[in-house]
């Protein structure tokens, strides 16, 4: 599950300005845009979305080949 903190980046750490929850020394990853770069507080820019999506493992399993589940032959060409 994805979750959402505010923080602030002071003397090298990032500081979390709400109660975030976690055990002591607990390993987290953290993505951020800063705060002028997004277009709402909830809202990632598409650029970031992808870069997430591609760093993270939540989308291995369409390297799978049994999720190839349409070929050429299916549909029919947009033109």
């Amino acid at each position: 599950m994805v979750r959402f903190a505010e923080a602030v980046f002071e003397n090298g750490l990032f500081r979390p300005l709400t109660n975030v929850r976690l055990p002591e020394r607990q390993r987290v990853k953290i993505a951020y845009v800063p705060a002028g770069e997004a277009i709402s507080v909830d809202d990632l820019p598409t650029s970031a979305f992808a870069v997430l999506a591609e760093q993270s493992p939540t989308y291995e399993f369409l390297a799978d080949p049994r999720e190839d589940i349409y070929s050429l032959a299916d549909g029919e060409p947009i033109s």
